[in-house]
């Protein structure tokens, strides 16, 4: 009885400490975050963010559409975040050391236009605009003299700034800004000057022909409202000097065409077609018999008629784009300089390729079949002086092979291939090609990410893209680029809905296995 009589009397704490143990909290959390709602939904950069849930004890780092964020922790179930500069609209992320949770839907960063430069002129000025939350902006609008708001072309470099165009028709007024949830903000008034602006009328240009990164000078009216400078159908980089002139750059990848210029009021275009000359700057290998595959690089090359090595006599070739020749040297070539015949311009190499007149130097390929397939498939090249081979290529890609005898070899389709010649080396280092082209097919395995915005840059997976000629999301044809066999890097179009991806190169177009996603 004393004793329990005495146990009674002892504070549980004290009986806590004797047995070892404790009542303080548990710094770590019990449970990963889970977020179950947050306010606002959308606001500018330096929005605080309110967050209710549970988990948010031990709470280590907090993210606002990827970007990392100041964040302050109320309780366990409330928790505040303020919207850091880089963000842009998407999910909001709480990590602690159980996990990470995030809200079901997008917090929005809404658009705020700061400053305007210039802050006056007429139509046709380009103006830079800085301020915050301009990633997925959607309109530019300026004060028309009807009362309305006109649409103005413009483009967002960075979340924090963008350039837009005064569209013909604005008056003086404030601009505004449309983000991707449909939230209008409202900058600085732009002063709008009062001009003469009319259609465009192109008179001339000279030169009439020239090289890629040479200058051409415009000259006739209305080019104050020009917006875009087009040779052939490659856009160019242009200068305004005046309403009546304009110097444009030719671009690396320029073709011969009609020159276009585009405004808002109307388009003009020249009478009669500007010339890029063709130019040589290398070729590889520097040594070859006939039938040697040689790539050569350059400009000017779209529109090519003729390809010779060291004399008059015609090669076969394939022209891949305005910078690339694949050319098989024909019999009775020379030791000299390789020229290149474009819309009746020749361009010459400074160098010499060095022609082997022996005739069994190189093997010769007479056949190749079949003429296309994807990339994996066996090929029989038929000829002679395949005994002994080195190397086989498809396009300009290593393939693997294997010599049947001396007037047959089974290639096997690369990963890399491109449409191209075949060519095989003999031991002696010397390659013959075939005098036909072997066309790659292309095969589309997958893209990411699967889903995004309009104007959200996609990478496209498969092979045989080089020479490709379109993409379409959902069937809407999409701006992008191949940077190689194997990848394509696409820009979601405007228009674009929920569906298949689409390539089309060599003559061929195949669709993906799954849907892309557009997302709000």
């Amino acid at each position: 009885m004393v004793v329990r009589n005495v146990l009674t009397l002892v504070p549980a704490v004290c009986i806590a400490a004797a047995l070892g143990c404790s009542k303080k909290s548990d710094p770590s959390a019990s449970s990963a975050p889970v977020i179950t709602s947050f306010s606002p939904s959308e606001g500018p950069i330096g929005t605080v963010v309110t967050l209710t849930g549970t988990g948010f004890d031990g709470t280590t780092s907090v993210s606002v559409g990827g970007a990392t964020a100041t964040y302050s922790r109320q309780s366990d179930t409330k928790l505040t975040v303020t919207v850091p500069d880089e963000a842009m609209s998407g999910v909001i992320g709480v990590v602690n050391a159980k996990g990470t949770g995030g809200t079901s839907t997008s917090f929005y960063v809404t658009p705020k236009v700061d400053t305007l430069s210039p802050t006056s002129g007429s139509a046709g000025t380009t103006l830079t605009l800085t301020g915050s939350g301009f990633v997925g902006a959607t309109k530019v609008t300026f004060p028309s003299q009807s009362g309305g708001r006109l649409t103005a072309n413009f483009y967002v470099n960075s979340a924090t700034q963008a350039q837009t165009v005064v569209p013909l028709g604005a008056v003086t007024g404030a601009i505004q800004m449309t983000s991707s949830s449909g939230v209008v903000a409202t900058g600085p008034s732009f002063t709008c000057t009062t001009g003469a602006v009319t259609a465009p009328v192109l008179d001339a240009f000279a030169p009439a022909q020239g090289l890629a990164g040479g200058t051409v000078t415009l000259t006739g009216s209305g080019f104050t409202g020009v917006s875009e400078v087009k040779i052939g159908t490659v856009a160019c980089y242009f200068t305004l000097v005046s309403d009546t002139q304009i110097t444009v750059q030719v671009p690396q990848e320029a073709e011969s065409g009609f020159v276009q210029v585009n405004s808002a009021l109307g388009n003009a275009s020249s009478a009669t077609r500007f010339i890029v000359a063709p130019t040589v700057t290398a070729f590889t290998p520097g040594t070859g018999a006939a039938g040697a595959l040689v790539t050569l690089t350059g400009t000017g090359f779209k529109g090519a008629t003729q390809v010779t090595f060291g004399n008059s006599v015609p090669s076969t070739f394939y022209v891949r784009d305005a910078n690339t020749i694949l050319a098989n040297v024909a019999a009775g070539s020379a030791t000299g300089p390789v020229s290149v015949v474009s819309n009746g311009v020749t361009g010459t190499s400074a160098a010499s390729f060095t022609y082997l007149a022996d005739a069994t130097a190189a093997p010769v390929i007479a056949g190749v079949n079949p003429a296309s397939g994807g990339v994996g498939i066996a090929v029989t090249v038929t000829g002679s002086g395949f005994t002994g081979a080195t190397a086989v290529k498809v396009g300009e890609a290593d393939a693997a092979f294997s010599v049947d005898s001396d007037t047959q070899i089974t290639v096997t389709v690369p990963s890399a291939a491109t449409t191209g010649f075949i060519s095989v080396t003999n031991a002696k280092g010397v390659a013959g090609g075939s005098t036909s082209l072997f066309s790659v097919t292309p095969a589309l395995t997958g893209f990411t990410p699967a889903q995004g915005q309009v104007g959200a840059q996609v990478t496209l997976a498969g092979s045989g893209f080089k020479g490709a000629t379109q993409v379409l999301f959902g069937g809407v044809a999409a701006n992008f680029s191949v940077t190689s066999a194997n990848a394509i890097v696409a820009q979601v179009p405007t228009g674009a809905t929920t569906g298949k991806v689409s390539v089309t190169a060599s003559g061929a177009t195949v669709q993906s296995a799954t849907d892309f996603t557009v997302t709000p």
